[in-house]
């Protein structure tokens, strides 16, 4: 993948490539991301690195490496102290705090929890709908995920779908799946979560946007973005009905991805 580097406009998301660690004197951070452009390109930890303007290398990789056996971890740059100790969950967006020069406006309450499970009870499941189980999407999901070759393709498509209903059912505690539950529910997330904004640029009227602003962007642009070509664009409708929300996730791409990367 190609490398940002400081002070040039960064290219904006596009499919995660092989990369080799870099064989120079002194090397980047390196994010081991899920391999593909949903997840590596817009997740939250992405998002949040590049808010923090750390400069990293985005490497292809999977759970088995991982040492804590999810994805993302991060290498630290060679430039630190220990450059080989890779870096999970809370502990990258640590790295991110202590090398970042502003105040990243995380909060620390039980409201942020509250906030945060709406996202992972109500818009997260209404998503793997989206993406793995509706019919009508699996043009994308196999342009996101499955190879070429057919015999491959049929039992991989079979065994995400299991998967992602497996993960629904299991989140939200029904014995079946609802498609029209699932779309309420993540409409009245996503209202709640128009409330929070109302008319502040970011959440929590922070002056400058933070982890929950990232974790928000990692759903919200993937659902509007209209180049993902959703067949069954019913997620993207809802949320589309919240302009507060669009204009956030516009926002915030622009401040990571566009012209504002650099000034803001």
């Amino acid at each position: 993948a190609a490398r940002a580097r400081p002070g040039s406009h960064a290219r904006p998301p596009a499919p995660v490539r092989l990369c080799r660690r870099a064989r120079g004197p002194a090397r980047a951070a390196e994010l081991q991301p899920v391999v593909s452009e949903v997840a590596a390109d817009h997740g939250a930890v992405q998002t949040y690195l590049r808010i923090a303007r750390v400069d990293v290398d985005l490497v292809p990789s999977n759970n088995h490496a991982s040492p804590s056996g999810s994805l993302p971890f991060l290498l630290p740059s060679s430039a630190d102290a220990r450059p080989d100790v890779p870096l999970t969950g809370s502990k990258i967006a640590r790295y991110a705090q202590d090398r970042c020069s502003q105040d990243l406006h995380d909060i620390s309450s039980p409201r942020l929890e509250v906030y945060l499970a709406l996202l992972t009870q109500s818009i997260r499941p209404a998503w793997l709908h989206a993406l793995y189980i509706l019919p009508a999407n699996t043009p994308l999901l196999a342009a996101l995920y499955l190879p070429g070759n057919i015999l491959l393709r049929t039992p991989l498509l079979h065994t995400l779908r299991t998967a992602a209903t497996a993960e629904v059912l299991n989140t939200t505690r029904r014995p079946l799946l609802s498609p029209p539950q699932l779309l309420a529910d993540a409409a009245d997330a996503f209202r709640s979560l128009a409330a929070l904004l109302a008319e502040h640029e970011w959440f929590f009227a922070a002056h400058a946007p933070g982890m929950f602003d990232a974790e928000v962007f990692a759903y919200t642009y993937l659902i509007l973005d209209e180049g993902m070509g959703w067949r069954d664009d019913a997620l993207r409708t809802c949320l589309a009905g919240f302009p507060n929300l669009v204009r956030h996730s516009a926002r915030l791409y622009e401040r990571c991805w566009g012209q504002g990367e650099t000034g803001a």
